[in-house]
């Protein structure tokens, strides 16, 4: 929960309603500001940039539909929630609204109750935004268009917390977003990175606000075989790759090479753990206000790539058991999995020993582990969207048959997952 006054735009042109609400928030410890039309309502959206919006459907000047669709499509406002509060409450209108961007509908007339428990939910709600889900390189194009073509980043945002997973080429959008937020105030960031992989960090020397003066951001992460990974993250930008080296950037930039097991980053209880995956590579367990998120997106369980045809007596898949548990630990009821669920079975056959998952066993670890909710993510660049709707529709089935409650969703760029407090 933040520990500011947190800010709400209502966006009504009925005088009597805007009182009533602004009354309600302002006793729940918010403050409020009305705009009396949409028009008003997103130039106040932008100008204030608000904790979170309620607006209604009919306003004048500006229909509330148009409004969602010009604050999701703005850099500076795309992040904000949405409760949309009208009348005109079909489902149809409610499936609409939802579907370009509202967080949650309630219909006119409401319980003043009901309203408050809603901003109230919405605004302590932990979101998970993906910005890039593609593994090894980025593959844009009209057959990725519904999945995202980046290469990982993740946020994890909960009141004034935000925390960066890896620095992909979905790094690059996200940035652009957080210098609009900021609107010329400085920054101060926390990245996570897994490892050195080029598509976990080739986002970086695009990543706005670190040209920015003022601009404070800690990059963690492992160390390399043999380099520090400031080292590495320099090389990147070595004059014969890059034209602006990293000691160039604006911002000021601390790196810091995870040595511990457990450490604290902003709001956010890490812990880090050693994975299977060639070079040095990290899985993190990210706990916040009673939510856990694990981001493990690069890695091979040992239990699949011990149990070849050569184990007849079934010792080494019986070892690779054993060191899957320490991750099994790490996931351990998790609300949200983020998962490497690169290849499809048939393929992972023929790529045993390259560093990724299969996508059933991403499940069978998320099963084993009781995760709540499980995302296939570091998409094949060879799998087009079509592809990944196979991929989800078969682990949905396995999932089916075993008679778990496990959710299974797939990653995509912009997908936003929601992990509400189970007191909220």
């Amino acid at each position: 929960m933040s520990s500011r006054t947190q800010r709400v735009l209502v966006i009504e042109d009925d005088q009597t309603i805007a009182d009533v609400i602004r009354l309600q928030l302002e006793q729940d410890g918010l403050t409020v500001e009305v705009a009396p039309d949409g028009a008003a309502g997103l130039e106040a959206a932008a100008r204030e940039h608000p904790d979170m919006i309620v607006a209604d459907l009919l306003t004048p000047r500006m229909h509330g539909y148009e409004v969602i669709r010009r604050i999701r499509a703005s850099h500076g406002t795309c992040r904000i929630p949405i409760l949309v509060l009208s009348a005109q409450a079909y489902a149809a209108d409610q499936r609409k609204a939802m579907q370009m961007g509202a967080d949650a509908f309630l219909s006119k007339p409401f319980e003043l109750d009901e309203l408050g428990q809603t901003v109230r939910r919405i605004l302590d709600t932990m979101r998970v935004r993906f910005w890039g889900v593609r593994g090894s390189i980025a593959t844009p194009g009209p057959e990725t268009v519904r999945y995202g073509g980046n290469t990982p980043c993740v946020t994890v945002e909960t009141g004034e917390h935000q925390l960066i997973l890896d620095a992909g080429t979905g790094l690059r959008k996200l940035g652009l977003t957080l210098a609009a937020e900021a609107r010329g105030k400085p920054l101060s960031l926390s990245m996570l990175i897994t490892h050195t992989h080029w598509d976990h960090i080739q986002g970086f020397p695009f990543f706005v606000p670190a040209f920015v003066p003022g601009n404070h951001i800690e990059v963690h992460g492992p160390p390399s075989v043999d380099k520090p990974l400031e080292k590495v993250l320099r090389g990147q930008m070595d004059p014969e790759y890059f034209p602006v080296s990293l000691g160039d950037m604006a911002a000021d930039i601390e790196v810091h090479e995870i040595r511990e097991r457990n450490f604290t980053v902003g709001g956010f209880a890490i812990t880090a753990r050693y994975v299977n995956h060639p070079g040095v590579t990290m899985a993190y367990r990210i706990e916040c206000d009673d939510r856990v998120v694990v981001y493990a997106t690069d890695i091979e369980p040992y239990k699949a790539q011990l149990s070849d045809a050569s184990d007849t007596d079934g010792r080494r898949a019986e070892f690779g058991r054993q060191r899957d548990a320490d991750l099994i630990d790490l996931i351990r009821g998790a609300d949200l999995y983020i998962a490497d669920s690169q290849y499809s079975p048939d393929e992972y056959q023929r790529k045993r020993g390259w560093g990724h998952s299969c996508y059933l066993d991403a499940v069978e670890l998320a099963l084993q582990a009781e995760a709540k909710r499980i995302a296939l993510f570091s998409h094949d660049p060879m799998h087009d969207d079509d592809m990944v709707d196979e991929k989800l529709r078969t682990c949905l089935e396995v999932v089916a048959e075993k008679g778990s409650d496990l959710q299974v969703i797939a990653a995509a760029e912009g997908r936003i997952v929601e992990l509400v407090r189970d007191d909220a």
